[in-house]
């Protein structure tokens, strides 16, 4: 049983890091790309940053600050 809860989480936890990852990822592999591959990890960038929520990010900064 507990083994399966740490999946879930595991699972969970993977799906809200997901954009962070790609993010990271597409950012590091741009400036070493040749002209095709920069352009797919340009638009990889571009759809990482979408599907993070900003809101949230930015309610998140907040409660930080304050």
């Amino acid at each position: 049983m507990l083994c399966r809860t740490s999946l879930v989480w595991w699972r969970f936890f993977r799906r809200k890091i997901y954009p962070w990852t790609t993010l990271a990822i597409a950012a590091y592999k741009i400036p070493c790309a040749c002209r095709l591959e920069r352009t797919r990890e340009i638009v990889r960038l571009m759809v990482a940053l979408t599907r993070i929520d900003a809101v949230a990010v930015c309610e998140f900064l907040n409660d930080l600050l304050w």
